[in-house]
């Protein structure tokens, strides 16, 4: 679900909390290094999300943000700040080139690095291991 965050909710910050996790503290960012992303560009959408590619004016920058049990993609539309919270277990994610896909069932964002690299982006990569550890821990044989 995308949650408007122009305006601070406290009941949306505890279904966030809830549904992801809280924010890593200090000693954890030191040790394990950034938890956001670099910006990067969408490029294509689910109508969940009603972004106008058309538009001029429309900044299409969004980072993401990684947490204990997800992540939450942070964007801009218009005027008013958005996320959107994704859990690992409902979390899918695509590379295919330099375009990132990211899924939660059928709602989608299709991404891209703002600066184009010559390595993948190394949050992608920490994101994957992130997402691969949370799940190790369910798999049962």
């Amino acid at each position: 679900m995308v949650y408007n965050t122009t305006r601070t909710d406290r009941n949306i910050d505890l279904a966030v909390n809830e549904l992801v996790g809280k924010q890593f503290g200090v000693l954890h960012k030191i040790k394990n290094g950034s938890i956001g992303s670099e910006p990067f560009i969408i490029m294509a959408c689910s109508s969940d999300f009603d972004i106008d590619f058309n538009s001029i004016d429309y900044n299409r920058k969004c980072n993401i943000e990684l947490r204990p049990k997800g992540i939450i993609l942070h964007f801009r539309k218009n005027s008013s700040s958005f996320i959107w919270p994704i859990p690992f277990h409902h979390l899918t994610v695509y590379k295919s080139g330099h375009m990132v896909s990211i899924y939660e069932n059928i709602t989608y964002l299709k991404i891209k690095p703002l600066v184009l690299r010559r390595r993948n982006s190394p949050f992608i990569q920490r994101l994957m291991d992130a997402k691969s550890k949370y799940t190790a821990q369910y798999h049962f044989n």
